[in-house]
């Protein structure tokens, strides 16, 4: 499970807000992911979840965007490429999943690369904003 902890810290409230849905959210998926028998109905949440990320990060993404580039941020181009390796990631997901069906291995792949990802853009870009607000 992914914590938030106060290094994670923006300094603005709601981005802060924002990235702590999507880490409830993979979260979630995670704790779906430790079913050892999935129904349909179980398999059918993971990819609405998924496609939830994926709607909710690109809103998200593009808060972001216009708040690092008002505050003048120097991870402002860093933190715009960075979106859009993820939005590949999902999508690549999506294509692989309307190609193969639904394959649990796929998710797990997925889940942990997204847990990655958002753990250490969060710290590593991100969290750069913070002194940008506070100057």
């Amino acid at each position: 499970m992914l914590q938030w902890t106060e290094e994670f810290s923006t300094g603005a409230s709601h981005l802060d807000h924002q990235h702590r849905t999507l880490i409830s959210k993979i979260n979630h998926l995670e704790e779906i992911l430790a079913i050892t028998e999935p129904t349909r109905e179980d398999c059918d949440f993971m990819v609405h979840l998924v496609n939830f990320l994926e709607h909710y990060a690109d809103k998200h993404f593009k808060v972001e965007e216009q708040c690092m580039e008002s505050f003048r941020c120097p991870s402002h181009a860093k933190n715009k490429q960075a979106h859009g390796q993820f939005m590949i990631l999902i999508q690549d997901f999506k294509q692989q999943y309307h190609a193969k069906g639904f394959q649990r291995d796929m998710v797990v792949r997925l889940h942990e690369t997204l847990g990655l990802w958002i753990m250490d853009h969060i710290l590593e870009v991100d969290a750069k904003l913070k002194p940008c607000i506070k100057g």
